[in-house]
Formats: structure tokens, C-alpha cells, sequence
């Protein structure tokens, strides 16, 4: 490789880590205070690295020109981000006046001198021609000033990430963040102090952009490894799935342009067609793709959290079951740590298991000015603990108060979750128990279906309407109300035309639930179904006194049934009986009038106005099917009224086929062929 390109690789580092970095932490942290200064830092370093890649690369003057310009501009805002950066991780929020008044006249100076470097690309603030001159300063004057001035903001980067470091106790074997944090700012100021003197005294400034890409490679390990900005676990999963999705995005790049290629040569086109296809495909493909992946990864999560939901339902009340309650010792543990500028703090189980941490690791030796017991009634159930502040200071009276309220909370957190594990647990046991209890009493509906007589005869049970709209009649009254108290009319219905269409193949919940509560939360709609099918079992039998007494509708084998003997009489059962006899009878009058009695029972398409179900992908193919059935009906009683020479009623039973069948009936049309009309 030839030493020009040598030289930009320390740039294009630079680029891609500081991109990753400053994409990964506000992506996955964007909540904490310090991702958005990380953030501006990052985005300044990606841009400073693009553009020094791109000005070594280019071979436009007028590219070079700006690109120039905008990376002078960008470095000069460079030094005050480094300092915003150190304040962020070392003081938190409430910064001292005076270290507000530096950071700002370090910006001030930044973005002054990055206009100027975009307003007058010909005389930059340099130490050799050409140089700008300014207030009567002559040009190298002006530019070593310029320079120190950006030494110096680095080096109070580094002095107060040093102060910060010695304000705090000292880690554990392993390192914690404030070291970390001074290692990364010294490596940053010594890299840019550096890359300064070399781009101003003419030495290769490649040798500078490569200490600043190891001081970012110190970055990348503070991030991933120290605790610095998320926690550890995160910041592994972050590199992790960086790494998968670049190698596989690279991958189907890879495939991509393979394909293309071929593609091309193979049928001597120009048009990217397999990209467009691919684009769109990608496009279509890619949430579900994402969330079964997802899915795949997070087995074992989804495994642990079924019995915790189980009793989220039970419970019922979502405003106080949204979270688990031991999961806010951790944030209220990092908030406290940054309120009073801790450097770390932990709360400690009764059993020594570590429940939350903040800042460096607590060791055995570590100095704990701070060391609280959390009680729960009588019982202690672990230890707060908070170290010194990173100031030095000592805690003052109101913030060790904060704390013992803070105490009594986390308490009374970890107390709550032990007692809905222990109720977690007894709902799993009783889950079980149910379920044993279900099958024993399927076992028992099933001996006494066995052992029941005949069921009664037709007449005598419901009479459904189900071709056109849905209407159920008992007793020769109509049903209208389908719910009780706690279950809707229109979903109970619903699911009786589910139950009555799927005979003997039955309905399992989970059907049931995407097409009556497709929108509705998984815990809610559960509940929702059980509500709904209690109501609906006291519906079809008025005379029960318990759901679970109901036989006329059965749970076997993972799915409900409706029992056979409750419907009396049907019209879909009777239409098709009819067309079934027509086709048997051979005295023409008999069949003609069969036909005729199954033409008066269609109302109108199956399950017509049902809510819900109506207009849900399961009642197509029986819906499909009657209408087929209908057209050949109409097509059979308008050539037996073609035979027996009644060319109207032919004619109109033809054009009725016609017209159910959308305009694509042959019979039909070749029958008023025969009849010589129009079409």
C-alpha cells in the first residue's frame, strides 16, 4: 500500500469508531446527561475524520477548498467538546461557575474561529503564509496563540478529570469509570496537543491522527469494558450486535452486487433490476425479519417473564403492575449517585447478592462514609451503601436524610418483590392444579355426554339464520342479548358464529383473540375472552348456575366446542338437505319445489352483518362455498323453468346467477343464448 494511503487510515479510523461510539451510546443511553456531549464530541471527530479522508482522496480543487475549510472549523470546536465531556463525567450537572464560564469562552473561541475559517478560506489562523492577521496581532502571533489556547483547553480537560480521579476511592483490581475517564482525556489531549504542533510546524501530521485514533480506541474500551456511560453488560450487547449487523449488512451487500453483476451480464441489460427487487424486498421484509429475530435471541427472557405475567393478570391493575418494583432501585439508586455527586453506591441484598450499582465497584476495603440498613418491618433485608463524593466533600445533614428516605423506598421495593415472587410462584402451582382439574372435569363432560339420552329432537333446541344476516331464535324468541354484565353483545356473538361455523374442528383462544380483540393488549384480551365466553355460556343455557357446570360449549384438547345437540335447526343445514334432495328426486314437480324451498332459505351471503368474525378470513371458504352453491341453485331452477317452457322465470333466475356469480357465469350466459336474449 502507498504512503498516501497509509496516511488516511489513522483518518478513516477516527471516522468509523467515533461514529460507532456516538451512535451506540445515544442510541442505547439517550436519557443520560453525558450520551449528549459524548454525542457532540463524536460527531465532531466522524466529521473531522470524513473530511480529512475526503481531501486526501479527492482530486476537485474546489472539493479540497471547502472540505479544508469546514475541517479547519471543526477543529477548532474540538477542544471545548473534549472539556464539555469531562465536566459531564466528572461533575454531573451543577458545575461551578467558573467551570461554566471556561467551557463557554471555550466554545465562544471555537465557534469564532471556525466562522472565520468558513467566511475567508484564503487566510486561515495559521503560523506560516498564508495567515490571517486580527486586532493589529501579526500571523504567527496570532497562530501560536491559537494553539496554546487549544493546549490549554485540553489540559484543563485533563487537570480536572485528574481531580476527579483522586476525589474518588480507589477501584477493585478490574479499573472503574473515573480512571477510565482520565486515561481517555489525557490520550485525547496529548493526540490533539500533538496533531496541533505537527500540523503547524510541517511534520507528517499522520503520526497525530494516529494517537487520536488509539485515544479513541480507549474510548471504545472504557465504554465497553469500564463502565463508562452504560453498563458493561450493554455496552458488550451493543459491540455485539454492531459487529453481527455490519457483518451480515456487508454480507447482503456482498450478495447484492453479485447478483447485480450477473444479472447484467447474464441478460445484457443496463437497469439495476435485482436491486430494486432486492430494495423492495429488504423494505417489506425487514420489520418482520427484525422482530422474529428479536424474538429467537430473547427465548429465555420471554421463558422467565411468563410467570411474572401471569400474575400482572391476575392483579389486573396495569398503573401499579407496569414494572417490576425492584426494578427501580437501579434508577433511583444512579439518580441519587448524581444528585450528590457520589462516586459510587450499591444496595446489597441480606443474602451479600449485589441488587444495583453506581459508579466504581464497592469493594470489601473500599471507604464507605455512608452505610445504611434497609429494613422491611422487622427485618433487615440488605444494605445502602454510598461512597465519597468525588468532590471530597462530606454529606451534610439534608442530603443523609434524602438518603434514609431513600433507604425506606428501596426497602420497601425489594420487600414488594419478594411477596409478588412468593404470589408468582403460588399462581404458577394454581395454574398447574387448574389445569389438572380442567382435564379431570373433560374427562367427566365427556362420560356424562356419554351417558346422557338423545338429544331432542329438531324444533326443539335454537333455530340459526346464519345465511344472510346472523339471527338465533329460542322458544321463537330471538336472542339479542348475547353477553352478560362483563361481556360485550357484539363480541359474544361473534364468537358464537365462530363456535357454530367450526363444529367439530372447534376454536382455540388464540384464534379467538386475533379476530374479536386483534388491538388489544395479550393480558386484557385474555381476560377479556374468558369474560365473554362465561356470558355466553349463561346465554345458551339461562339455567346455569355456574360457568363451569356449562355443557354447551366444551374445552378439549385445547379448544372449544360447541355442543351439536344445542342447535335444533339450522338454515344452512336445511339448504343444503334440500339441494340434496332435488338432485335425488325424480319426480320433476318434487324437485323443482326442493329448489325452490332451498332459493327461499338464502338470505343472503353466510354470516352476513356478524361482527367480527363476518368479516374475518375464516369464514371465507365457507362463505365461498354456500355462494357457489347458490349459483348452481339459481342456474338448476332456471334450466328446469327452461324445460318446462317458462322462458321468464328462466330468464330471471339466469340473470340472478349472473349477477351473484360477478358477470362470469357461462351457464348462465350460454342459457339466455338459448332464450335469445341479451346478456
Amino acid at each position: 500500500m502507498p504512503v498516501s494511503s497509509l496516511a488516511i487510515v489513522p483518518d478513516f479510523l477516527i471516522a468509523v469508531l467515533a461514529a460507532w461510539l456516538g451512535a451506540s451510546v445515544v442510541s442505547r443511553n439517550p436519557r443520560d446527561y453525558p450520551s449528549r456531549p459524548f454525542a457532540i464530541l463524536t460527531a465532531l471527530l466522524a466529521l473531522w475524520g470524513a473530511t480529512r479522508v475526503v481531501r486526501a482522496l479527492s482530486s476537485a480543487p474546489p472539493v479540497r477548498d471547502t472540505v479544508l475549510s469546514v475541517e479547519a472549523a471543526v477543529a477548532a470546536t474540538l477542544p471545548a467538546a473534549l472539556l464539555h465531556i469531562t465536566l459531564a463525567l466528572t461533575t454531573g450537572r451543577r458545575w461551578p461557575p467558573a467551570r461554566r464560564a471556561a467551557l463557554a469562552v471555550a466554545y465562544a473561541a471555537g465557534l469564532l474561529v471556525g466562522a472565520l475559517s468558513v467566511a475567508d478560506r484564503a487566510q486561515p489562523i495559521a503560523v506560516t503564509p498564508p495567515y490571517r492577521t486580527l486586532a493589529g496581532l501579526p500571523g504567527p502571533a496570532l497562530g501560536w496563540g491559537w494553539i496554546g489556547l487549544r493546549a490549554a483547553i485540553m489540559a484543563l480537560a485533563v487537570w480536572w478529570a485528574w481531580r476527579a480521579w483522586r476525589g474518588a476511592p480507589p477501584p477493585r483490581a478490574g479499573g472503574g469509570s473515573p480512571g477510565a475517564v482520565v486515561a481517555a482525556v489525557a490520550a485525547g489531549a496529548v493526540s490533539g496537543t500533538a496533531t496541533l504542533l505537527l500540523n503547524a510546524l510541517g511534520g507528517p501530521v499522520w503520526v497525530g491522527t494516529t494517537l487520536i485514533a488509539i485515544s479513541l480506541g480507549l474510548v471504545a474500551y472504557g465504554v465497553v469494558a469500564q463502565r463508562l456511560l452504560f453498563a458493561p453488560g450493554v455496552a458488550r450487547r451493543s459491540l455485539s450486535y454492531s459487529l453481527g449487523a455490519g457483518l451480515l449488512t456487508a454480507l447482503y451487500v456482498a450478495l447484492l452486487l453479485g447478483l447485480e453483476r450477473l444479472s447484467r451480464g447474464a441478460l445484457a441489460i443496463e437497469t439495476p433490476l435485482v436491486t430494486a427487487l432486492a430494495l423492495v424486498l429488504t423494505i417489506a421484509l425487514f420489520d418482520p425479519v427484525r422482530e422474529r429475530a428479536r424474538a429467537f435471541l430473547d427465548r429465555d427472557a420471554a421463558q422467565r417473564e411468563r410467570v411474572y405475567r401471569r400474575l400482572l393478570r391476575a392483579l389486573g391493575d396495569e398503573l401499579l403492575t407496569s414494572q417490576r418494583p425492584e426494578a427501580a432501585v437501579g434508577p433511583a439508586l444512579e439518580r441519587l449517585g448524581r444528585a450528590l455527586g457520589t462516586g459510587a453506591a450499591a444496595v446489597i441484598a441480606a443474602d451479600g447478592r449485589r441488587v444495583a450499582a453506581y459508579g466504581a465497584e464497592l469493594g470489601p476495603a473500599s471507604p464507605v462514609p455512608i452505610a445504611l440498613p434497609l429494613r422491611a418491618g422487622e427485618r433487615e433485608c440488605g444494605r445502602l451503601l454510598f461512597g465519597p463524593k468525588r468532590s471530597g466533600a462530606a454529606y451534610s445533614p439534608a442530603e443523609t436524610d434524602l438518603l434514609r428516605n431513600a433507604a425506606a423506598f428501596i426497602a420497601a421495593s425489594l420487600h414488594l418483590a419478594e411477596h409478588q415472587a412468593a404470589q408468582a410462584a403460588a399462581l404458577d402451582a394454581l395454574t398447574r392444579e387448574r389445569a389438572a382439574l380442567r382435564s379431570r372435569e373433560v374427562a367427566l363432560a365427556e362420560a356424562l355426554a356419554r351417558a346422557e339420552p338423545a338429544p331432542p329432537a329438531p324444533g326443539e333446541g335454537l333455530r340459526v339464520y346464519a345465511l344472510g344476516p346472523l339471527r338465533v331464535e329460542r322458544g321463537g324468541e330471538r336472542i339479542r342479548q348475547w353477553g352478560g354484565a362483563k361481556a360485550g353483545t357484539r363480541q359474544a356473538e361473534a364468537l358464537f358464529a365462530f363456535l357454530y361455523d367450526r363444529a367439530e374442528r372447534g376454536v382455540a383462544k388464540d384464534e379467538a383473540l386475533e379476530v374479536i380483540w386483534p388491538d388489544v393488549p395479550l393480558d386484557r384480551a385474555d381476560l377479556a375472552f374468558h369474560r365473554t365466553l362465561g356470558g355466553l355460556r349463561r346465554t345458551l343455557d339461562p339455567d346455569l348456575k355456574r360457568a363451569g357446570d356449562s355443557t354447551a360449549i366444551v374445552y378439549h384438547n385445547d379448544r372449544y366446542r360447541l355442543d351439536p345437540a344445542l342447535i335444533g335447526w339450522s338454515d344452512v343445514a336445511r339448504f343444503e338437505e334440500r339441494l340434496a334432495a332435488a338432485g335425488a328426486l325424480a319426480d320433476p314437480a318434487a324437485a323443482l319445489a326442493a329448489l325452490e324451498e332451498a332459493r327461499a332459505l338464502y338470505r343472503g351471503d353466510y354470516l352476513d352483518d356478524c361482527p367480527f368474525y363476518g368479516d374475518s378470513e375464516w369464514v371465507e371458504e365457507r362463505w365461498g362455498l354456500l355462494r357457489g352453491r347458490f349459483v348452481d341453485l339459481l342456474l338448476a331452477l332456471a334450466e328446469r323453468h327452461e324445460a318446462r317452457g317458462d322462458r321468464p322465470s328462466a330468464a330471471a333466475h339466469f340473470r340472478e346467477a349472473l349477477a351473484v356469480a360477478g358477470d362470469d357465469c357461462p351457464r348462465a350466459d350460454a342459457g339466455l343464448g338459448r332464450l335469445g336474449l341479451p346478456v
